[in-house]
């Protein structure tokens, strides 16, 4: 590079009238030795260059020394301008207020649901355990405006005469509570942001009834949590000739997360997507769940059609038919279900299940299955110490669904120490 410049430098200092270029036949010199008299006269040229600038940059570091306080003392100013901004914004500026946390964690696809739990939001006490009136349930529900998180002053149950209606941006908060709704249960009918934690949903009827229907014919719901909720029947109640399902996911209601949920005594347990809306409408259903119990029950663990669903954790134990199969309505027995199109993935989840009198003709024993199009990726899913029946996985399954969860999981190993924690922890525990 020092060559190449005062190449350039001697270029730039000779006139029109100077001699020829050393080297040129014309000159009466031999290239050879021509060149070598370049070469040396370039080598002298670059080595007293080379002192000089050295010399100079010597000069140059003792400028840059004598200057480094001035410059030192011109940082130093530019923090003390920093400390006034922000004292400027200590003093009043309006920073955007990120809002309540909610207080629990959330995975799978309702992660970034918010409920109730939102800037500018409310919080609403329930003081009566009446069907409606002044303090009750409905009352809150009803009159929501904005966001709001309900909690409960007192513990009980709630004698429902019809479905309770959810608005969008709300919790329904039961933590440190007993709080059961009991004969109707809750309809999201197209709302959003809605979070349903710690309390019961129980014996609810008739035939027609869901305890839970997420989406409406006016559309979808998005961004659901339902935790640490319990669904449960007494007697005979929850059979599918009394009552429908415990949870009902339909109209492509989609960013659904169902966690730490226990099921007791409900034939029907999970069904979304019911056909009632077109195919290309239940496709865009997403559903997350995980750390579930499921004692007693028959059947739709979940029942998935179209749409995409990730269940890892749960604990199915013990699922049998309620009826012989010939029977009205119609009845049948079975563990997971994909259908029509559905991507199912089931992961590092419990299977028990004894013979039960009425298996006779059924498909009782299928643990995860596969009809109509349906397809399901079983991983690592374990049948307990103490099951007695001959369970099947992937009844009908043509193979792997190729899906990968588009999230990070906690997924536990499917152990004695999980199932210890589902049959503890799961319902209306916190």
């Amino acid at each position: 590079m020092a060559r190449r410049s005062l190449l350039l430098l001697l270029a730039a200092c000779s006139s029109p009238g100077a001699p020829p270029v050393v080297g040129d036949p014309d000159a009466g010199v031999p290239a050879r030795d021509a060149g070598a008299l370049f070469d040396a006269g370039i080598d002298a040229g670059i080595d007293a260059g080379v002192d000089a600038g050295v010399d100079a940059g010597v000069v140059f570091d003792a400028g840059f020394d004598a200057g480094a306080p001035y410059v030192d003392a011109g940082f130093d100013a530019g923090h003390s301008e920093d400390a006034g901004f922000d004292a400027g914004l200590d003093a009043g500026v309006e920073v955007p207020d990120a809002g309540p946390v909610v207080p629990f964690d959330i995975e799978g696809f309702g992660r970034a649901t918010r409920g109730g739990w939102q800037p500018g939001g409310d919080e609403v006490l329930v003081t009566s355990l009446s069907n409606d009136g002044p303090g009750s349930l409905r009352e809150a529900l009803g009159t929501a405006t904005g966001p709001r998180v309900i909690r409960f002053a007192l513990d009980g149950t709630i004698a429902l005469t019809a479905p309770l209606l959810v608005p969008s941006n709300v919790s329904i908060d039961g933590r440190g509570r007993q709080i059961t709704l009991a004969g109707k249960g809750l309809i999201l009918a197209g709302s959003d942001d809605v979070i349903l934690t710690n309390f019961a949903i129980g014996n609810v009827a008739p035939s027609s009834e869901d305890g839970l229907r997420i989406g409406d014919p006016s559309g979808p719901s998005e961004r659901v949590v339902v935790d640490h909720v319990r669904f449960f029947h007494t007697g005979n109640g929850g059979d599918s000739a009394n009552v429908d399902e415990a949870i009902s996911v339909v109209f492509g209601s989609r960013e659904i997360t169902l966690a730490w949920l226990r099921f007791d005594a409900w034939e029907k347990v999970l069904l979304a997507g019911n056909g009632d809306a077109p195919a290309a409408v239940d496709a865009q259903i997403t559903l997350s769940m995980h750390h579930c119990w499921a004692k007693h029950t028959g059947r739709r663990h979940p029942q998935a059609r179209y749409g995409t669903y990730d269940v890892w954790n749960v604990f199915l134990d013990d699922w049998r038919m309620y009826d012989w199969f010939y029977l009205e309505p119609f009845r049948e027995s079975f563990g997971a279900q994909s259908q029509d199109g559905a991507r199912v993935r089931v992961e590092a989840s419990l299977f028990k299940r004894t013979p039960q009198l009425k298996d006779g003709f059924s498909q009782a024993n299928d643990a995860t299955r596969c009809e109509s199009g349906g397809r399901l990726d079983g991983v690592a899913n374990v049948t307990t110490a103490d099951s007695t029946a001959p369970l099947v996985f992937g009844a009908g399954c043509s193979g792997a669904t190729g899906w990968s969860r588009p999230y990070p999981a906690t997924v536990d190993a499917a152990d004695s120490s999980l199932r210890t924690r589902l049959e503890t922890q799961t319902g209306n525990t916190l």
